[in-house]
């Protein structure tokens, strides 16, 4: 399987996971939904882990680590906005068609910034066309 496979993959189960999140009351604490979420999580991940890996050690190198609770705090806090978002009555259509392409537009922005990726011209106008759909997405509701 390559990346690009992956990459058409991946969205499907963010899609997937912001429908159900539409089922939530808006009384129910994003923080204790994510704090579920991120339970079941866990055990997704020590499981493909355990039948993925080689080397069956929970170590991680001590200098991994602040990375790795970084990027759990991160992966935190968007979930969070996504379903504080959905909870207060975000409709998915309109939330993923803003989402989505901010996505793509600040992914662009970090690796061009700060991994000195090249921008294709194809790359630029399609921020561009982003950045033009978002205008029209918000003005014309």
């Amino acid at each position: 399987m390559t990346w690009k496979i992956i990459a058409v993959i991946a969205p499907l189960f963010f899609v997937a996971y912001q429908s159900l999140s539409k089922f939530f009351p808006k009384d129910i604490s994003p923080f204790l939904i994510n704090a579920y979420a991120s339970l079941v999580g866990f055990g997704v991940m020590l499981v493909l882990f355990f039948l993925t890996s080689e080397n069956k050690s929970l170590a991680l190198e001590s200098k991994y680590l602040p990375l790795a609770l970084g990027v759990g705090v991160l992966i935190s806090l968007g979930n969070v906005a996504i379903i504080k978002a959905y909870g207060l009555g975000a409709p998915q259509s309109a939330f993923t068609s803003i989402f989505y392409p901010l996505l793509i537009v600040y992914a662009l922005l970090v690796g061009f910034l700060f991994w000195h990726e090249k921008m294709s011209l194809y790359q630029g106008i399609g921020v561009l066309l982003s950045l033009a759909g978002l205008w029209m997405i918000t003005y014309f509701k």
